[in-house]
């Protein structure tokens, strides 16, 4: 039996998450997630980016073992719910259905999806359709033993044009995967590949390449993780911009985890471009 089908929007997830996770600079969050007797779970989320202070509240719910919701709103005047119902008319198949009002925006919604998802050991696959934008978004993913290939598009459903489509696939081993994609926007394409490399139980490194057909220059990242012991991670990255970024988590006990991340310009030190991040996770 071959391994199972990574989902589209997953596909060279290991490599993305090592070097984007835990990098959130210029910005200060405080998030504290907290579950009420009855079961509803609240988060709270706190933001402070230069002078700039915002909030958030998301409240989750599970109203039957199939049926959950979730709804968010912001200091800003955002506001968003999504319903999911989950195996409900079939193992693997997950109905959800979404709203959003955007902040400093006219009219009672900006945007109102329809999303049908399903999974199965060797494929799964996904449609979406925005009422408001009248946008048709639809992927799928196959699995072939070790290897994972994925479609995906957007389909404007008012001028009859297809937007957008990506093409991706990953090679999974045990220690170590290989990841390559193809996106074409509006006629602008873009060539990249990711490879993860598990080198111990302690460390990992993972490198990004992105090339615009369209410009002559590639885009590289690169970088690493270390975990120091099994509360405290150390992750470092460094890209062809210039710009190197470092990041230290720690749990701080068992409901507190602090993470601290910089973000340095090497091309002009002296400049004021350099940008530092703190978040405080509170799970009681």
């Amino acid at each position: 039996m071959g391994k199972s089908a990574t989902v589209f929007k997953d596909i060279g997830k290991a490599c993305n998450d090592l070097l984007s996770k835990d990098f959130k600079v210029g910005k200060s969050t405080v998030e504290v997630k907290s579950k009420t007797k009855s079961g509803v779970t609240f988060t709270p989320l706190a933001t402070k980016a230069g002078e700039s202070v915002s909030g958030s509240l998301k409240a989750e719910y599970s109203f039957l073992p199939w049926l959950s919701c979730e709804a968010n709103c912001g200091t800003n005047g955002s506001m968003s719910l999504s319903v999911d119902a989950a195996d409900a008319l079939t193992k693997g198949l997950k109905l959800t259905a979404e709203c959003d009002k955007a902040a400093n925006k006219a009219g009672l919604l900006q945007s109102g999806n329809l999303i049908a998802e399903y999974k199965q050991e060797s494929m799964t696959c996904k449609t979406s359709y925005d009422f408001f934008k009248s946008a048709l978004l639809a992927n799928a993913s196959m699995a072939l033993g070790d290897l994972t290939a994925g479609l995906d598009c957007a389909y404007n459903a008012a001028k009859g044009d297809l937007t957008k489509y990506s093409l991706a696939m990953q090679f999974v081993q045990p220690d170590f995967i290989v990841s390559a994609k193809c996106v074409d926007s509006k006629g602008s394409k873009t060539m990249g590949c990711g490879y993860y490399h598990k080198v111990s139980s302690l460390m990992q490194v993972g490198v990004d390449l992105s090339k615009p057909l369209s410009k002559g220059d590639v885009d590289i990242e690169f970088g690493c993780a270390y975990k120091l012991d099994k509360d405290t991670t150390v992750k470092g990255k460094v890209d062809s911009a210039g710009l190197l970024s470092a990041s230290f988590k720690q749990k701080m006990n068992a409901m507190t985890t602090m993470t601290l991340c910089a973000q340095v310009d090497v091309n002009d030190l002296a400049a004021n471009k350099h940008k530092f991040g703190l978040a405080l996770n509170i799970t009681p």
